[in-house]
């Protein structure tokens, strides 16, 4: 059975601009924030605050490549890329995962130095508030790009926006520990918090990683496969007689879904063809963000008469007892013929 024509897959090439949009602001408000957390870094000399600044020189790194790749992404299906382009998202969110784990061992190498050379700190009044701006302007962004990740299936741009919400964790265990020192007047509290963020930003990097490699090694999402098979149970006529070895992918936002399906023998190559082209259109309709679908025809055989609701067959060998149910194990399982 031929593919869904690859026009289908372009039918949410139009909200991508959104999405390349919040990539740009990502950008342009990452440098301001960089900007002001160098400021704050340079007048007090503070280890936590050298942290925040270098965590925002991998956010400002991280944000070109996801709006790079988000652009990529919404390129639709070509001949080269007959699944389209959307692997691109994944990729860029490993690799952002990767500089937040980078980032997070130059902050423990920083705090360890400090430790042991002992701190010098100054003016942390100003450094306070630099750093207070710095982060509502971090708190403000990641929401955005949450926002605009989920509403857009973006993986790139939700794990941007996760990264952003990282910063300002280390933003605030920054001025907490400048605070701290104000009031007890104990330096070493610098480097000690520098290191207890250190331990966060290195566990939020591998939740991104492990994120972005689900999606580009296809891992199996089972909870999507139970909605498909809830839904097609739902639907089905009773020449779907069984469904087997069913897949799917994703790609950026796009899902691509093949299947075996088994129709009854008797059946002409056109009616099967057009029984495969009916279940399909029930696929491209449920997943609504575009994608494609594959169904691959089984001919019945006498095994599956007793779970076939097809009235008036003329090949049944036995009675029905109960009709073959579509769920997650049964539409997952390999078939034989």
């Amino acid at each position: 059975m031929p593919k869904v024509p690859l026009a289908r897959q372009a039918q949410r090439f139009s909200s991508y601009p959104a999405v390349v949009r919040a990539g740009a602001i990502s950008v342009g408000i990452g440098f301001l924030i960089l900007g002001a957390k160098f400021v704050a870094w340079r007048v007090t000399g503070a280890t936590v605050l050298l942290a925040d600044a270098a965590e925002s020189i991998v956010n400002v790194i991280a944000a070109v490549m996801v709006t790079y790749s988000v652009a990529v992404a919404s390129r639709p299906a070509d001949e080269d890329h007959p699944y389209g382009h959307g692997k691109a998202e994944p990729l860029s969110a490993a690799v952002e995962g990767a500089l937040i784990v980078i980032a997070a061992m130059v902050i423990v190498v920083e705090a360890i130095r400090h430790l042991i050379a002992g701190p010098e700190l100054q003016q942390l009044g100003t450094g306070i508030a630099l750093a207070g701006v710095a982060g509502l302007g971090n708190l403000g962004l990641g929401f955005y790009l949450m926002r605009v990740g989920r509403q857009e299936e973006s993986e790139a741009i939700q794990a941007d926006g996760v990264h952003l919400l990282t910063d300002v964790v280390t933003t605030a265990g920054g001025i907490a520990a400048l605070v701290a020192v104000q009031l007890t007047g104990i330096q070493l509290l610098d480097p000690l918090f520098a290191l207890v963020v250190a331990a966060n930003i290195l566990v939020t990097g591998w939740r991104v990683v492990r994120r972005a490699l689900r999606g580009l090694l296809d891992e199996a999402d089972f909870p999507f496969l139970a909605e498909i098979a809830q839904h097609l149970e739902r639907e089905r006529p009773p020449d779907w007689i069984e469904i087997h070895e069913m897949r799917a992918r994703r790609s950026g936002a796009f899902h691509h879904i093949d299947l075996h399906l088994t129709v009854p023998r008797y059946r002409s190559i056109e009616q099967a063809h057009q029984t495969g082209d009916e279940l399909e259109k029930t696929l491209l309709a449920f997943v609504s963000t575009g994608g494609g679908a594959v169904v691959h025809m089984d001919p019945c055989q006498p095994r599956h008469c007793v779970g076939c609701a097809m009235a008036d067959c003329p090949v049944r060998s036995e009675a029905l007892k109960e009709r073959f149910e579509f769920d997650l194990e049964s539409l997952t399982k390999p078939g034989t013929i």
